[in-house]
């Protein structure tokens, strides 16, 4: 990390306010709000395939998220935190299109997608934490209750419906319910839906970086009636089907995990 991004970074650690992927790229964007996406994808690209192709396939990622970009879509803009789920699911899609128009697998396409948030939080695990700090709170829990209460009114249509669900005790701090997913919505519509559910393991590298000791056993992406997102600072990540191994053993593969 150079001495320029890193005081912009911790310039704005405090007014980090969006939960999940998004906290990272809010934090880390330059005035391309896109270029640590770019950033991260040409590193993990070189080491697949290359520099010459790794170039190539980055710039036909961003030539197809341009051409997906009229077709995100709008869910409030800033004033709804959830927009950056939808932003940067639509990103990974277009990596995906350009990537499959190679050949590439959807599987292969979601390790690729792992691996890629794995280098975007490759940062000082210290100062991660102390980002991480800013998932708690009644400042933070009172905003989060907020966006909660404001997808129940469904006023856009390819948004996020959630719950907020009180916490407090042994078990977890605070939890999301959502019953609506954006992202599932978003790929539905461009025939992408089994990518849906690699998007949903990039939550198990957020939860351990910023030690947020997130526990969910079921995705809408896998079939289920809801996300059931918990929260407890410092406890151990668990994401289903994901646990420290690779590949995951989803619902209608073969062999479940158990």
């Amino acid at each position: 990390m150079n001495r320029r991004k890193f005081l912009k970074i911790s310039a704005v650690t405090a007014g980090a306010t969006i939960i999940g992927g998004g906290t990272i790229y809010t934090m880390f964007k330059d005035s391309d709000p896109l270029s640590p996406f770019f950033e991260a994808t040409q590193k993990v690209f070189t080491a697949r395939f290359g520099d010459d192709l790794s170039a190539t396939l980055v710039m036909e990622t961003k030539q197809a998220y341009e051409a997906l970009r009229p077709e995100i879509p709008n869910i409030g803009g800033k004033g709804n935190m959830f927009t950056e789920w939808i932003n940067y699911s639509a990103y990974y899609l277009a990596m995906y299109r350009a990537l499959s128009a190679r050949g590439h697998n959807v599987d292969d396409v979601g390790k690729l997608i792992f691996e890629t948030y794995e280098v975007m939080a490759d940062y000082p695990k210290w100062f991660l934490r102390i980002v991480g700090r800013f998932k708690y709170g009644k400042k933070y829990e009172e905003k989060l209750r907020g966006a909660a209460a404001a997808s129940q009114k469904r006023k856009y249509s390819g948004d996020f419906v959630s719950s907020f669900i009180e916490g407090g005790d042994e078990n977890f701090d605070y939890g999301l319910d959502i019953t609506e997913c954006g992202i599932c919505k978003l790929y539905s519509a461009q025939g992408a839906e089994r990518l849906a559910r690699y998007m949903c393991l990039s939550d198990y590298v957020v939860s351990k970086a910023f030690n947020r000791g997130l526990v969910r056993y079921k995705t809408i992406a896998e079939g289920a009636e809801k996300c059931d997102f918990r929260y407890k600072k410092g406890r151990e990540t668990y994401v289903h089907p994901l646990r420290e191994r690779w590949p995951p053993k989803f619902l209608d593969d073969d062999t479940a995990l158990s």
